[in-house]
């Protein structure tokens, strides 16, 4: 398998960063749905095509995953039997893309290197705020450099927790249901639910102990596979929700250290058993 230079590669993600920076300080909102499309469709493109381009240099043996599986799940063993072959990138050039296009600096960079469907090597750069977290595969979890941790509480209860609705959501009717019978049972356990933009920047922060669980329902393994490797590495523990292993097409997500894992997944599990 091919070795990467780490350094290296943040390198590239925070001159991206950069660029994409310049154009959204600039930006005013984007209002309209069709107008949201067509700049998120130049820009993002722009900045994919980038990344793409200059990896593709630097490491020509290593593929990249085009778009989302559309319609596909855990159970489509073609497809899981795909993502399992060799090695690749997963990119998300702006994850919070509303959130940029209407000039709110809750958006962030995220890329993943997979081999045989694990992911080994993970960066989630906050342009906006100049914070660069990553990760590989036994070496721990960092953010600009310095080691982070999940914090040490010991349950969900009164804490501050995050969730975000299910993507693509009227794809997604069933993970709908699911989602606000979770939410509706969380919210009188915690201090505070937020929905704060980004997955992946979501599970950055409890990977270094600012949020004390996420969870999220619906197919999103392109923002979650990577970012579940960095709460991995930073101690805490990431499941689907009723406990099996988290995978690229796995159907919902639960993080957070690994008391508060255990905690939030029997909340879980006995609000949505009815």
């Amino acid at each position: 398998m091919t070795a990467i230079d780490t350094e290296e590669v943040l390198a590239l993600l925070r001159s991206v960063g950069a660029s994409l920076c310049d154009t959204f300080w600039q930006l005013e909102p984007v209002v309209e749905l069709d107008e949201m499309a067509a700049a998120f469709q130049r820009i993002d493109g722009a900045a994919s095509a980038t990344l793409r381009c200059a990896l593709a240099e630097l490491y020509p043996h290593i593929g990249w995953m085009e778009g989302e599986f559309d319609g596909a799940d855990s159970h489509d063993e073609e497809a899981v039997a795909l993502l399992a072959r060799g090695e690749y990138w997963i990119c998300d050039a702006i994850d919070g893309a509303a959130q940029y296009l209407r000039a709110m600096p809750n958006w962030a960079m995220s890329l993943t290197l997979v081999r045989e469907g694990v992911p080994v090597f993970v960066a989630v750069f906050d342009a906006a705020h100049d914070e660069m977290f990553h990760a590989a595969w036994g070496g721990g979890a960092w953010c600009n450099g310095k080691p982070v941790r999940v914090n040490a509480r010991e349950s969900h209860y009164n804490g501050v927790v995050a969730t975000n609705h299910p993507p693509f959501a009227v794809k997604q009717p069933a993970a709908v249901g699911r989602a606000g019978l979770a939410l509706s049972a969380m919210l009188p356990d915690v201090a505070a639910v937020r929905n704060l933009g980004p997955t992946s920047l979501q599970l950055a922060y409890v990977a270094c102990g600012r949020l004390d669980a996420f969870w999220e329902f619906g197919e999103d393994g392109f923002n979650c596979l990577g970012p579940a490797l960095l709460v991995r590495e930073a101690g805490g523990t990431v499941s689907q929700v009723d406990g099996a292993p988290y995978r690229l097409l796995s159907a919902d997500i639960a993080a957070g250290p690994p008391r508060v894992h255990a905690s939030m997944l029997l909340r879980l599990q006995q609000v949505l058993a009815g």
